[in-house]
């Protein structure tokens, strides 16, 4: 899996660490670095593209893909403030219209199921992060937030 798997693992943490802290110091805003970043190139290029799939009511879409698949509790747990449980690559591919799993997978050059694997280990704590208080904030809140996370692709491009 190479870079992939430093990906996943650089994302997974396991210890309650890495993901969640990377994603508290870019979306709690005001530093202007991410200093976690810098040692994993496939986490930055990753986590725009996932930003870019929750904007524009995306979160929202994808929720309701896994709600529709009877995944909707393991949805509801990333919103909530309680543990997030795990999705698959299979459950990643039957909420993402499969243009949006070709162009990450494209983007990271992978395989679209190495893409869909590394979208479900990071969507979770994504979500999370970007929904503290245990709801749904408005989608012009939403949009705020993953744009934060948007703009991490331009740290890459230069």
């Amino acid at each position: 899996m190479g870079g992939l798997g430093d990906l996943l693992k650089g994302a997974g943490g396991g210890s309650g660490g890495g993901l969640g802290d990377l994603l508290g110091g870019i979306l709690g805003g005001g530093s202007q670095g991410g200093g976690g970043l810098g040692g994993n190139p496939m986490l930055k290029m990753l986590l725009p593209l996932v930003a870019s799939l929750l904007m524009n009511g995306g979160l929202q879409k994808i929720l309701g893909q896994l709600q529709q698949n009877g995944k909707g509790a393991t949805g509801r747990s990333w919103v909530s403030t309680g543990p997030n449980e795990p999705v698959d690559a299979a459950d990643i591919k039957a909420a993402l219209d499969h243009g949006e799993l070709a162009k990450i997978a494209q983007q990271l050059g992978v395989s679209e199921d190495e893409a869909a694997d590394a979208v479900a280990q990071v969507l979770p704590d994504v979500v999370d992060q970007a929904t503290p208080g245990g709801e749904l904030p408005d989608d012009d809140e939403l949009d705020r937030t993953f744009g934060r996370l948007h703009e991490l692709d331009g740290v890459q491009q230069g």
